[in-house]
């Protein structure tokens, strides 16, 4: 039996020592619930690390169903935790992953652009296929047109359900002329650089000798186009000058009044009492120096990326008119669609253009080709301009749409020195105008038809 001593039987007699057993036994009997809650929270913590992994890949990759999925995850978890640590937690990911679907949007929406670019040049090339067999007379000919055509249905399919969406339709074209004019300024770029080795060379050698007959023979044949062919005209008129010079100075002529006239508002002294040959050895160099800055001058080296761009843009403004022609289906327009496709199918034609547009900036530009294509086709251009001034007056908040066009892209600089970004945000509004009129009369032929009214509650003042 067991013995205790008389002072431990005495100290639990004594009230503070009792108090410290009950505290100690209540603390025994709640650790294994402070266990559990230790082992909750360390589990929530695992899963979380893991989570949230997972969340930021899915926001990167545009998966907004998947990021939908994973708030379901996380709100079960919610309800079944009992830690208010774990609850924390759990709504602070919560939380997190609202924000994670405003980076997801944007990525999931290009990949629809980005789809539906893919799937129209698919649905093109499905059709080359389908008309490539059915002259085939093969034996297993009528098995593959049968898959092409099965291709091409589902191509289909996902075409119309994309373009359902009228606003990613205005993407995609929006993201087709971006593209456009990236790849017509490489190409516009390469041809810059190509015009100024030409425009090098033909000013190291002498105007007229042999290497330079070559050289414009070479640029004849290089079509380089109307940047090189006025260097080649003004080098030869500056050698017609400097010849006359080298002239006048050998056979010692009397300056002429003009001369006279030249020397004075250069600040070149003819003081009185000066010799005929002094007068005019005087103006030779004054002459000479002139010519050698005006060859300098015609010779300097192009801009590449602001003509690249320029040129760029000379082919986008004509392809536009063409596709807003087609886009609208009116037969007078389509006239003017394909006399502007025969033009751009034409070398020498757009390089007159090209050559028009050479010293201009981005925002004179389209008005400039507009202006060479109203000389061309002044009768169907008259109808085509009525047809967009019409346009533009049913919208009556143009401003308002141009204003959305910057906003939406803010890769574009309103400020542009340019002028080209200018001019592609007032196609766009001009784009976006036409699809929302197009919704308009869509939705008065069919009733049932879903419009979004919001974009033309705010862009549209129709039928005010």
């Amino acid at each position: 039996m067991a013995k205790f001593s008389q002072a431990f039987l005495q100290s639990m007699t004594q009230p503070a020592y009792q108090e410290g057993l009950f505290t100690a036994a209540r603390q025994l009997g709640e650790m294994p619930g402070r266990m559990r809650e230790a082992q909750e929270v360390r589990a929530t913590q695992e899963s979380l690390v893991e989570m949230m992994n997972t969340n930021s890949r899915i926001a990167e990759t545009g998966n907004v169903k998947g990021l939908e999925e994973q708030r379901n995850k996380l709100t079960g978890m919610l309800s079944s935790a009992t830690s208010d640590t774990s609850r924390d937690m759990i709504l602070g990911e919560l939380s997190r992953l609202e924000g994670l679907r405003d980076v997801a949007k944007p990525v999931a929406r290009q990949r629809d652009v980005n789809t539906l670019v893919r799937a129209e040049k698919s649905l093109k090339e499905a059709d080359d296929q389908i008309a490539s067999l059915r002259a085939d007379t093969s034996p297993d000919a009528s098995i593959r047109l049968d898959a092409a055509l099965k291709a091409k249905q589902a191509i289909q399919s996902r075409i119309n359900s994309l373009r359902s969406d009228a606003t990613l339709v205005t993407e995609v074209d929006n993201a087709k002329i971006n593209m456009e004019i990236a790849a017509l300024t490489k190409d516009e770029a390469l041809r810059s650089a190509r015009k100024n080795d030409m425009i090098a060379r033909l000013k190291s050698v002498s105007v007229n000798s042999d290497e330079w007959k070559d050289l414009v023979k070479q640029a004849g044949e290089q079509n380089l186009g109307a940047a090189v062919n006025s260097v080649i005209t003004e080098l030869n008129d500056l050698e017609l000058k400097r010849l006359e010079v080298a002239r006048a100075q050998e056979e010692q002529r009397e300056l002429s009044a003009k001369e006279e006239e030249e020397l004075t508002k250069a600040g070149v002294p003819l003081f009185p009492g000066l010799s005929n040959i002094e007068r005019r050895r005087r103006y030779t160099v004054f002459a000479n120096a002139q010519i050698e800055k005006s060859v300098n001058k015609a010779t300097r080296p192009l801009d590449v990326p602001s003509e690249a761009r320029a040129n760029a843009l000379v082919r986008t403004t004509l392809n536009f008119m063409v596709r807003d022609a087609e886009l609208e289906g009116a037969p007078l327009l389509q006239d003017l669609s394909d006399k502007i496709e025969d033009l751009l199918a034409d070398p020498e034609e757009v390089q007159i253009i090209q050559g028009l547009v050479a010293d201009l900036t981005g925002a004179e530009v389209i008005p400039a080709i507009e202006s060479y294509i109203k000389d061309r086709f002044p009768k169907k251009y008259a109808e085509y301009e009525q047809f967009r001034k019409n346009r533009i007056e049913e919208s009556k908040d143009y401003n308002l749409i141009l204003e959305s066009v910057y906003k939406d892209d803010p890769s574009l600089d309103r400020n542009d020195p340019s002028g080209v970004d200018q001019a592609r945000a007032e196609m766009r509004a001009e784009q976006k105008i036409s699809e929302i009129l197009r919704q308009v009369e869509r939705s008065k032929r069919d009733p049932e038809l879903v419009v979004d009214t919001m974009l033309q509650s705010q862009l549209l003042g129709y039928g005010r």
